[in-house]
């Protein structure tokens, strides 16, 4: 169910028109005939859905192949296109192209600016990964960016090829929003620790359009690491000593809108990260604040070495075990710069950085840097 149709070499938008105006579009067709569809040329009829968007159809179907819309999916692209309308990009709706294998592609709704397209896609139906990729593909090979929405939040992934986000419409009044998933979704039920906050999706896609739809924010860049510690005795010497229990990289700080990365003592424990961490605790006075050195210390029960927390009295290795033990919300014991190199996730078990962040700092008619 198209948003566009041609009047002679012309196109005309639905979601241009107020009331009134489509009233007397309505009228003007019906006595011209002037208004043909994109699709196939045929003659066209204006109608309203049931959540007041306002759509063109085939006046007789015949044999045109296009296919029918939920008005959800009519209500959704009408919002996306709206969005489009309102800044320096041109939007079309109902897009064809041919990727470079000759298959033919419909985009739902195409930003335009230059030389970048980027293809607005809404899933309302239910749609496989494989799907998904084969279709992203078409998108790439044509020198097109494809961004997703899906009704169905296990369609949703984490990739930085194929952006996807969980979209829902609102009946009463009709509106619609978009989250971001914080981890890949399972399941069928959308649950809530999986997913950053509702975003208006009008908002959400002029953020797009001024590149405010990141990916890894804060990676190779030099972060805020909060450090946290616990207090525990020491096995050996049986003096309290603090040990540091976790590490969060402050990429909410950079980016609000972002998530803190969490990361554990072991995620550092290999070359890179050992390089990293060393540099960044250089000029912190670990043991002004009563914890001990941090270094490769050999374990019996282990049978090897490993990065690790020492007493700051006689520098026994404190095991792994006490950094869960002492583990809490606490506030962070101390700050410093850290560069957040992409290799230290190489194999991090706990957190990763790898994921899309919308800016909450973004409000149409902003400029951010």
């Amino acid at each position: 169910m198209p948003l566009s149709c041609k009047h002679g070499e012309n196109t005309v938008f639905s979601f241009d028109f107020d009331a009134p105006g489509w009233a007397g579009l309505k009228a003007s067709n019906a006595s011209e005939k002037n208004l043909r569809m994109t699709c196939c040329d045929e003659h066209v009829t204006l109608k309203t859905s049931k959540l007041g968007t306002q759509f063109f159809a085939h006046k007789r179907r015949g044999e045109c192949t296009s296919a029918a819309e939920t008005a959800e999916h009519l209500f959704v692209k009408a919002c996306i296109a709206k969005a489009i309308k309102g800044t320096e990009w041109e939007v079309s709706t109902e897009q064809r192209g041919q990727a470079p294998d000759g298959s033919v592609w419909v985009a739902d709704v195409m930003a335009s600016r230059a030389a970048h397209r980027i293809a607005f896609e809404m899933q309302w139906s239910a749609q496989s990964q494989d799907e998904t990729a084969r279709r992203q593909e078409q998108y790439r090979s044509s020198g097109v960016r494809g961004l997703w929405l899906f009704r169905h939040p296990s369609a949703v992934q984490v990739s930085k090829d194929i952006p996807s986000l969980h979209v829902e419409v609102q009946l009463d009044p009709p509106s619609a929003w978009v989250s971001i998933p914080r981890e890949t979704p399972y399941g069928s039920k959308k649950m809530d620790y999986q997913w950053g906050p509702r975003i208006e999706l009008g908002r959400f896609v002029r953020g797009c359009l001024a590149r405010k739809f990141i990916w890894a924010p804060g990676i190779d860049q030099v972060v805020p690491l909060d450090i946290f510690t616990g207090e525990e005795g020491c096995w050996r010497c049986k003096k309290p000593t603090s040990i540091i229990t976790g590490f969060e990289f402050r990429v909410d700080l950079l980016v609000p809108g972002a998530r803190p990365v969490w990361l554990k003592m072991e995620d550092f424990d290999n070359p890179m990260g050992r390089t990293v961490l060393a540099q960044a605790l250089g000029n912190a006075d670990l043991r002004a604040l009563g914890i001990g050195q941090v270094k490769e210390r050999f374990s019996r029960t282990r049978g090897h070495a490993y990065l690790s927390n020492g007493c700051v009295h006689c520098d026994a290795l404190q095991g792994a075990f006490f950094e869960n033990e002492l583990y809490g919300e606490d506030a962070a014991t101390l700050t410093v710069e850290c560069t957040m190199d992409s290799e230290l996730f190489d194999g991090a078990r706990f957190d990763t950085p790898f994921r899309w962040v919308f800016d909450e700092r973004f409000e149409p008619g902003t400029d951010l840097p």
